[in-house]
């Protein structure tokens, strides 16, 4: 028997990215450059670039742009493929005809991440939950008493441009009580639960939850209300940026634990009023330089994630047992095609020696092909009686 522990554990750690070459490429970014805020302009000449030369050595890119009132109030882009940037370098900066230019090179390096898995080609069903605020006082700045799932549909919208995910939306579940200490030792096992049951309702195979750690502003004092604080602002010369800081975590669906987590932050001019309750994830928060340093840092997140789950296996459960016909809950909106083959695994229930429970697996040696593929769940057959080899309702289905 093998425990899912050490399932989860080779999960991790199968098939790491393996760098192959690397040329260096010419493009020129373009924005359109209005007179004013020059650095925006910059920054989307600068994404343009990247998006040109990442699209040259064949990687493959989404992008997204929110308008609201003829404005953007949201451009970002996401990478799939196998190229990655290593360094850059401006040749060249220009404005002509109300368009900025930026004429870059990019150092490009081929990247071919895990050639030999059967599971890439599939794409994985992941759940992202609310999110929970470690110090609810911060909120009170810009009226972000709706970021536990603002912030969860943020992210759910930059994952939704991962090739190979299919993203559901749980923001009104949060799974973390305990904020400070999430995740702990103390609450690991209703967490594990928590996770596991949220991932049973909607059929994914990965639980997405987290905590805003901090929204705190640099220096709190820069907008006081004396004289000398105002003078500073009108001048320039105060520091009003504000934080941005959260842990993601990222779990395993059929038991719960986590296989990845990482901290991310950022910090950015608050440029609204003390006052000021537009709230988060809006049109004017999104076009806002604080916002859109949260939106990039937000698509990084995305990612990063789409980029730890591409090699991860693949893991269906099964929903029905009929004769040596399996039912299983993953089809066509994941890419299971008919012909498709996966390994059987049966799934017992045990308790660690701190009476925890946990789940392990049994692989029984026989395959599944599949014969029928509908848009959200499949079936196919197996070669022996299913009843002799004890296969159930919640059995798992795995692709490597």
């Amino acid at each position: 028997m093998k425990y899912f522990s050490f399932l989860l554990a080779l999960m991790s750690c199968l098939l790491s990215p393996v760098s192959a070459n690397a040329e260096w490429i010419q493009v020129t970014g373009q924005a359109d450059f209005d007179g004013q805020r020059y650095d925006l302009a910059r920054d989307r000449a600068r994404q343009d670039a990247l998006k040109q030369a990442l699209l040259q050595a064949g990687a493959r890119v989404k992008s997204d742009q929110r308008v609201s009132n003829g404005k953007i109030s949201k451009d970002y882009f996401s990478v799939s493929g196998e190229a990655r940037i290593r360094k850059s370098v401006l040749q060249d900066e220009f404005v002509k005809k109300g368009i900025l230019n930026l004429v870059m090179n990019f150092d490009v390096e081929e990247v071919a991440s895990c050639p030999d898995s059967q599971a890439k080609k599939y794409r994985k069903k992941i759940a992202v939950l609310g999110f929970s605020v470690q110090s609810p006082a911060q909120l009170r700045l810009g009226g972000f008493h709706n970021i536990e799932r603002g912030l969860a549909s943020a992210l759910n919208q930059s994952l939704q441009l991962q090739d190979k995910l299919v993203v559901f939306e749980q923001s009104e579940f949060s799974l973390h009580q305990d904020v400070i200490n999430a995740p702990s030792h103390f609450t690991s096992q209703s967490t594990l639960t928590k996770a596991a049951d949220y991932a049973k309702q909607v059929g994914a195979q990965f639980v997405i939850s987290g905590v805003v750690r901090d929204l705190s502003l640099e220096d709190p004092e820069a907008f006081s209300t004396s004289y000398w604080a105002k003078l500073k602002r009108m001048s320039n010369n105060a520091n009003i940026k504000r934080r941005f800081a959260m842990e993601l975590f990222v779990h395993d669906g059929y038991s719960g634990a986590i296989i990845w987590q990482r901290s991310f932050a950022v910090s950015a001019p608050w440029e609204d009023d003390i006052d000021d309750l537009s709230g988060f994830g809006t049109a004017e928060f999104w076009n806002d330089e604080y916002g859109l340093a949260v939106a990039q840092l937000v698509d990084g997140v995305a990612t990063l994630v789409g980029e730890q789950l591409e090699c991860q296996p693949f893991i269906a459960r099964i929903s029905r047992v009929d004769g040596k016909t399996l039912h299983f809950n993953s089809g066509a909106s994941s890419g299971v095609r008919p012909g498709d083959k996966f390994s059987l695994y049966r799934t017992y229930n045990y308790y660690d020696a701190d009476m925890l429970a946990g789940t392990e697996l049994t692989n029984v040696k026989t395959s599944l092909t599949v014969s029928q593929v509908h848009p959200g769940f499949a079936s196919g057959s197996v070669s022996m009686d299913p009843g002799r080899i004890n296969i159930q309702e919640d059995d798992l289905l795995i692709a490597w």
